[in-house]
């Protein structure tokens, strides 16, 4: 046990919680940066995968036309990996819209990942659900692999990871098709 007082122990207590709490500033500071850089990407990205549209309804005298624009997730998701700093990689394309994005120091990980990401907001944005929250339709897993291939990743290098997500449950392989699995919003 220490020879110092209870005093002496205070005043060294607090010095290190004065210290510990300038390092926390520091840490807050750093993930602001971190954010801010990280948004800039997806901002630039956004730019350049910009947003589908698509003719919704045309009226039968012609004289209206509905368009719908869509914002091709699987397009932003290839894209950001030109945008993102190095170390960060798109997780996954989440439900509600967002992303997650994560920081991996290991190299060889970003580029399974971003694959990953990519087959996911593929087959996320091509599954159809209906307004009871029951699957429609799916791709193929043909088209999930032409999609990939369009978008910058080797196919045999999509078809691995395709694989990879079915063994991990993110999605399922059947009758070639490619289903959205239990792990799907998971990963």
């Amino acid at each position: 046990m220490s020879e110092q007082t209870p005093h002496e122990l205070m005043e060294s207590y607090a010095e290190l919680a004065a210290e510990e709490a300038k390092f926390r500033r520091e840490k807050g500071d750093v993930l602001d940066t971190v954010s801010e850089r990280l948004a800039a990407g997806v901002a630039d990205a956004v730019d350049e995968a910009g947003v589908n549209v698509e003719v919704a309804h045309t009226s039968a005298d012609g004289t209206h036309h509905t368009l719908r624009p869509r914002f091709d997730r699987a397009a932003l998701v290839a894209a950001l990996n030109d945008h993102l700093p190095a170390g960060f990689v798109v997780e996954h394309v989440n439900e509600d819209g967002t992303l997650t994005v994560q920081w991996d120091e290991r190299e060889t990980v970003r580029e399974r990942r971003h694959h990953g990401a990519i087959l996911k907001a593929i087959v996320a944005e091509e599954t159809e659900i209906d307004g009871d929250g029951l699957i429609e339709s799916v791709p193929s897993r043909e088209r999930v692999l032409a999609r990939a291939v369009d978008l910058g990743v080797a196919e045999d290098a999509a078809a691995d990871r395709l694989a990879r997500l079915a063994d991990l449950d993110v999605v399922d392989l059947a009758d070639g098709k490619v289903y959205p699995d239990t792990n799907f919003s998971k990963f």
